[in-house]
């Protein structure tokens, strides 16, 4: 199971990377800007979820941290954040 959510998160990256590529490519020079700023901000909130969720699953205690179910509780997480970003792209192109 660890290695499917793993699996998950990744395949959401990529299309997260193939959402951003084909959208930019319908955008002006000016709004590739505002996407590429945009990306950047989305990115450090990502950076400070991921951190918060792998600090809950620890505090919640369900499973030991390092764990295999802890892991794949905190990579569900993550893809589950990453894929609502591919989305909100998806809907732009």
């Amino acid at each position: 199971m660890k290695n499917c959510s793993i699996d998950y998160y990744n395949q959401s990256d990529s299309l997260l990377n193939v959402a951003y590529r084909n959208l930019k490519l319908k955008l002006s020079s000016k709004e590739q800007s505002k996407l590429k700023k945009e990306q950047l901000d989305w990115i450090k909130k990502r950076d400070l979820y991921f951190e918060k969720v792998y600090s809950d699953t620890k505090k919640e205690g369900h499973f030991a941290e390092g764990s295999s179910d802890f892991d794949m509780v905190v990579f569900d997480e993550k893809a589950n954040y990453v894929f609502a970003r591919v989305r909100e792209l998806i809907k732009r192109i």
